[in-house]
């Protein structure tokens, strides 16, 4: 995969990752929410927060997926 070119949040605390070549990756981060690394994203204002900088996602306070763990994540 290359570049991330968009990221939104959809209900039910799902993230669409959209890469440069247009395949769109569904995250499903509902179990993740329950992890220390994760937990602030289930306030729902910092969740909806999500940004790209092309090699990540990111969330307000330093929470950060980068490419190859969205892969990860996708696969199992």
């Amino acid at each position: 995969m290359g570049k991330i070119t968009e990221v939104t949040f959809d209900k039910d605390y799902l993230v669409a990752v959209r890469f440069d070549n247009n395949h769109l990756v569904m995250l499903d981060m509902k179990q993740k929410l329950y992890t220390a690394r994760f937990s602030e994203l289930r306030d729902e204002q910092v969740f909806q927060a999500v940004k790209t900088d092309g090699k990540s996602i990111y969330w307000p306070g330093g929470i950060a997926i980068a490419i190859s763990e969205i892969i990860e994540i996708v696969a199992t």
